[in-house]
């Protein structure tokens, strides 16, 4: 058997990164059965765990906080906590090294450890021709130079920016201030580069293809609305027990509604997604800040699978969860992440998307997510169940008051029989279009005064 899963391998060019504490390696996989596996021993260097093979026993252990798992090459059964578990895939032993399934890394190590685990595949490493810091009008410009576009993220909070382009740059590290940026340092990767800006006077950023601008906004009035509807394609969301696909809700509400405000507030509304198709949660996000957006909403069904079927309507902004519920709400729609081949617990998001670009617009998306609950409250035969914060990343770098709208429950038969009516459809639409219509006028006046 071991003879037949050696037979099997092969070397293919991808590579994955995998972080942990803000250090990465880079390894090189090998291919089981149209699985990725890589080698152990670095990754647990990286994970600062102690690897010993015991070749008696054929027994892999890996310890470290008082922790042991041990893995047996080509079973799928491991030992944690003096407990057998068995996994979907087995590790394999090959030329003195133990390989271990890509998928399984987070779950596995990541939970047995508790170590935050990030993996992200490399096909190429783009090189980074230049990076420029200038001034135009009254913005401040990161400008990048490459033969070809290089994604990058961005993070940004009232007085820091960090910048991680997928690229590796070859130029001199130092980068001089200027503007509203009063500091700047340039952090090398394998893989990727890392800016860490300090800024000051600015409350807004736009991303471009080439550039990041930096601006203070003085918008007197909303003129852009950024509307999500919620998981879309390959991502079908929560599942009625009748079959009603929560994407397909979600974008029905989000049509109806961005008719409504068009036509009756002659604001522009820009939907992440006008049909059945995927769009990554950072991108949505991203939509939002590329259109320089007042106000930012993402529209959801919730679900609850276990106990007595639950009911209602209830609106969210990002901050820690308070409760155990605000964080299996926020754990499901976070689920949307293994689309993008990215994993985070569930218990640490919340804490990790803090005091980011949403921590200074922590009053405001309050305000606004109250508005739309009241109005919820009163033009809709549901209960209303409040306004609560949980770690959304949906809602995580959104440069605007943002807020996610969890409509009814179609995980309950008899919410799911309504959201699958039209005119439900367009009482939802007509709530959250009331409730964006009184944050409107009550934003405006307080700004004009």
């Amino acid at each position: 058997m071991m003879l037949l899963v050696l037979s099997l391998l092969c070397v293919i060019p991808n590579r994955y990164e995998i972080t942990c504490d803000e250090k990465s390696v880079v390894i090189e996989p090998i291919r089981v059965d149209l699985q990725d596996y890589v080698a152990l021993k670095p990754l647990t260097e990286l994970l600062r765990l102690n690897y010993v093979m015991d070749h008696t026993t054929q027994q892999l252990h890996l310890t470290g906080d008082g922790r042991t798992f041990v893995i047996i090459p080509g079973m799928t059964t491991v030992a944690y906590g003096g407990v057998y578990y068995h996994l979907p895939f087995a590790s394999v032993y090959r030329q003195n090294e133990v390989y271990f399934p890509v998928q399984l890394i987070t779950t596995t190590l990541g939970s047995a450890f508790e170590r935050l685990i990030f993996i992200k595949s490399v096909t190429e490493i783009l090189v980074i021709n230049g990076i420029s810091i200038v001034t135009r009008a009254d913005s401040t410009v990161v400008k990048f130079a490459w033969a070809r576009r290089i994604g990058f993220d961005v993070r940004f909070s009232m007085r820091q920016a960090v910048i991680e382009i997928d690229g590796v740059y070859k130029g001199k590290p130092d980068l001089k201030p200027k503007g509203a940026v009063s500091s700047a340092k340039l952090i090398p990767h394998n893989t990727y580069t890392a800016m860490e800006l300090d800024l000051q006077g600015v409350n807004s950023v736009i991303e471009r293809d080439d550039e990041v601008v930096f601006y203070s906004k003085q918008s007197r009035q909303v003129q852009s609305i950024v509307i999500d509807a919620g998981h879309g394609g390959i991502d079908p969301g929560a599942v009625g027990k009748n079959g009603l696909y929560e994407k397909d809700v979600n974008l029905a509400v989000c049509r109806i509604l961005k008719d409504v405000i068009e036509d009756s507030l002659k604001i522009r509304v820009t939907l992440t997604r006008d049909r059945d198709v995927y769009v990554s949660l950072k991108e949505r996000t991203n939509i939002a800040n590329r259109n320089a957006a007042d106000l930012f909403m993402s529209i959801h069904c919730n679900a609850h699978q276990k106990g007595p079927p639950r009911s209602g309507f209830e609106t969210y902004f990002l901050s820690e969860a308070k409760t155990s519920d605000e964080r299996a709400v926020a754990a499901l729609e976070n689920a949307s992440l293994k689309f993008d081949n990215l994993m985070l617990p569930g218990d640490d998001i919340s804490f990790i998307l803090y005091d980011l670009a949403q921590s200074a617009f922590l009053e405001e998306s309050n305000r606004f997510a109250e508005n739309i609950q009241i109005s919820a409250e009163k033009h809709l035969k549901i209960p209303s169940r409040g306004v609560k914060q949980a770690g959304f990343y949906v809602l995580h770098g959104a440069f605007m008051p943002a807020i996610l709208v969890e409509c009814a429950f179609i995980s309950n038969p008899a919410e799911e029989k309504l959201l699958r009516q039209k005119d439900f459809q367009r009482q939802l639409a007509f709530s959250i279009y009331r409730g964006i219509k009184n944050y409107v006028e009550d934003y405006e006046k307080r700004l004009n005064n």
